[in-house]
C-alpha cells in the first residue's frame, strides 16, 4: 500500500508541475479505490478507458481529413472543402475561428472547428501516456489475477495503441518528441520521423505475437488490438518510413511488408467477404473477417461519432443520408477522377455498389459505401464503424512492397485477389505500370477509409499533376506544406517544442 500511495502522490505532484506536466496525464480511471489495480475489471475498466480515449479523437473529422485534403472532390456546403482541397491549412484556420458575435452552429464555423481539433496533438499524448503506464502498472497485479498470456496480451495492447498514435502524429506533423515510459515529466524535443518510426516498429515486433488473431468473444474482434491489426500497423509504419528513409534503405522496409504479407496471408482467422449489398453493410458496420483494427460506434448503445467522421456525410444525401428534404450532397467527386480511377466499359462491382450518379458531376452524386444506417424519426445517419485497418488494405500494400522488389509475378498476385474480388479484370501490367495499378487500385479500394491523402505524401504522387488534382509543389513538400499545422498550446506543454516552420 505504501508503493502505490506513493505513485499516487507522484501523479498528483506532476499534475501541478505547470510546463512539466507534457505528454504525462493520468486518466481517471487510472486508479482502483485508493490503489492501483487489484482485479482484472479493474485492468478491464483502464484498457476500455484507452480505447474511448483514442474514440475521442478520432470520431470527428481525423478520418475524413484523409479523404479530402488535395483530392478531386468539389463541395458546395461553405470553403472548408476548398481549402482542403487546395491544401490552404491557413485559410482553413482563419474560417474556423469564431468572429464576435458569431452564431456557433454556423456550418462553415462548425466544420472548420471540428478540422482546426486536429491541430491540437495533446489528446495523442494523453492517450500515450495513458497506454505506458499501462504496459508499466500491468506487473504490479497482485499474482494470481491474470495469466501469463493475459498479462502479455495486455502489454501488447498497450503497444499497439500507442504506436498507432505515433503513426498518426508522424502523418500528421512529421517529427515529433517520442517516449515510452510512464509518468514522463522531460520536455523532450522532437525526434526525427523516421527514427521515431523505426522506434516503434521495433517496439511493435517484439509483442506482436502476444496478440491472439482473433477473439472468441465477438464483440471485441477488431476493436480491440489482434495480430492481423498489429501486422497492418506494421506495415503502414514500414511504408512510410520508405517513403521517406534513404534510398538504400528503403528495401529493407520493403522486405518487411512482404513477410508481413506472407504471415497474415496465413491466418484462417481472416478472409475478404465477397462484395455483395448485404457483405458490403456487414464490412463497413464491423466486427468480420475482414476486419483488423476499427473504431466501434452504435446507436442502440448510444455511442454515435460527429458527422463529418464519415465521408459520406459530406458526399450523400437521403435516401443514405439526411431528411427526405435533403435531396442534394453537400459535394460530389470531380467527373474527371470518377473517370480515370473507373472505366464505364470495364467490369467492377464497386462503381454500382458504391456510386450513384458517379460521374453526373454536380451535387445529385452519391457516395454509398457506407450504407448501414439507424433511423431517427424521418432522418437517416450513418452507423457503420470507423474502419482503421481492413485485410485488403495489407493485401494491396504486400503488393506495392513486393512492385519495389521487382518482384511482379508476386506483387500481382495481392493485387489481383482484390480485383477479382470485385469481379474486375485482373491486372498484367510489370515495372512501374504496375506499381501505378497498384497505387490506383489503393484509391479505388479505400475511398472513404483516410488512406487517400497520407498515400499521396508518401509516395510523393502528391506533387504529380498526374495523381493529384491539387498538387503540392516539389519545393513546398520539402518544406513541410504536407504536415499539418501544430496549435501554439504544444508550446506551453512542452517548452522543448517547435512548431511546424512552413505553417508559422
Amino acid at each position: 500500500m505504501k508503493k502505490y500511495t506513493i505513485i499516487l502522490l507522484m501523479v498528483l505532484t506532476f499534475s501541478s508541475l505547470g510546463c512539466k506536466k507534457f505528454l504525462n496525464l493520468t486518466p481517471t480511471d487510472a486508479l482502483s479505490g485508493n490503489n492501483f489495480w487489484q482485479t482484472q475489471k479493474d485492468v478491464e475498466t483502464f484498457t476500455n478507458g484507452l480505447y474511448a480515449n483514442l474514440r475521442s479523437k478520432v470520431s470527428a473529422g481525423f478520418i475524413t481529413v484523409g479523404d479530402m485534403r488535395c483530392a478531386p472532390i468539389n463541395t458546395t456546403d461553405g470553403t472548408y472543402g476548398s481549402f482542403l482541397s487546395n491544401n490552404d491549412l491557413r485559410g482553413l484556420q482563419s474560417s474556423s475561428s469564431p468572429t464576435s458575435g458569431s452564431n456557433p452552429v454556423q456550418t462553415q464555423w462548425t466544420v472548420g472547428w471540428t478540422f482546426r481539433n486536429i491541430t491540437q496533438w495533446k489528446p495523442f499524448y494523453d492517450i500515450i501516456a495513458s497506454a505506458n503506464l499501462l504496459y508499466k502498472q500491468i506487473d504490479e497485479v497482485p499474482a494470481g489475477v491474470l495469466s501469463d498470456a493475459e498479462v502479455k496480451r495486455y502489454k501488447a495492447e498497450a503497444v499497439f495503441v500507442r504506436n498507432l498514435c505515433y503513426l498518426f502524429l508522424v502523418r500528421l506533423y512529421g517529427d515529433v518528441p517520442y517516449y515510452t515510459n510512464a509518468l514522463n515529466t522531460k520536455a523532450l524535443p522532437r525526434t526525427p520521423m523516421v527514427e521515431v518510426l523505426n522506434k516503434c516498429i521495433v517496439d511493435m515486433e517484439s509483442v506482436k505475437t502476444d496478440l491472439p488473431w482473433t477473439y472468441a468473444n465477438p464483440s471485441m474482434i477488431g476493436v480491440r488490438a489482434m495480430r492481423g491489426g498489429a501486422i497492418a500497423l506494421l506495415m503502414h509504419m514500414n511504408m512510410w518510413a520508405a517513403g521517406f528513409d534513404a534510398e538504400t534503405n528503403k528495401p529493407k522496409y520493403y522486405n518487411n511488408v512482404k513477410l508481413l504479407g506472407a504471415e497474415i496471408s496465413t491466418s484462417p482467422d481472416y478472409g475478404l467477404l465477397t462484395y455483395t449489398q448485404e457483405d458490403n453493410r456487414r464490412i463497413f458496420k464491423g466486427r468480420t473477417k475482414e476486419s483488423l483494427f476499427e473504431i466501434f460506434q452504435s446507436f442502440n448503445n448510444g455511442e454515435t461519432f460527429s458527422s463529418y467522421a464519415n465521408l459520406g456525410y459530406v458526399l450523400s444525401h437521403y435516401p443514405y443520408l439526411g431528411a427526405q428534404s435533403f435531396t442534394t450532397s453537400r459535394g460530389f467527386y470531380l467527373k474527371s477522377w470518377m473517370d480515370k480511377i473507373y472505366s464505364d466499359g470495364a467490369p467492377d462491382i464497386r462503381k454500382d455498389l458504391w456510386f450513384e450518379n458517379r460521374t453526373v458531376n454536380n451535387n445529385s452524386f452519391q457516395f454509398k459505401k457506407f450504407a448501414n444506417v439507424y433511423v431517427n424519426g424521418i432522418t437517416v445517419r450513418n452507423d457503420d464503424d470507423l474502419i482503421i485497418f481492413r485485410l485488403s488494405d495489407t493485401y494491396l500494400l504486400t503488393a506495392e512492397a513486393l512492385a519495389e522488389l521487382g518482384e511482379d509475378v508476386e506483387a500481382k498476385t495481392y493485387l489481383n485477389k482484390i480485383r477479382q474480388r470485385a469481379n474486375a479484370t485482373s491486372i498484367a501490367s510489370t515495372g512501374t505500370e504496375l506499381k501505378n495499378d497498384i497505387y490506383l487500385e489503393r484509391v479505388r479500394e479505400l475511398m472513404g477509409e483516410g488512406h487517400y491523402y497520407y498515400d499521396l505524401v508518401r509516395t510523393k504522387r502528391v506533387c504529380d499533376p498526374e495523381y493529384c488534382v491539387n498538387p503540392i509543389a516539389v519545393a513546398n513538400f520539402n518544406s513541410g506544406a504536407w504536415t499539418w499545422q501544430i496549435d501554439p498550446s504544444a508550446l506551453t506543454e512542452n517548452p522543448g517544442m517547435t512548431l511546424n516552420n512552413y505553417w508559422r
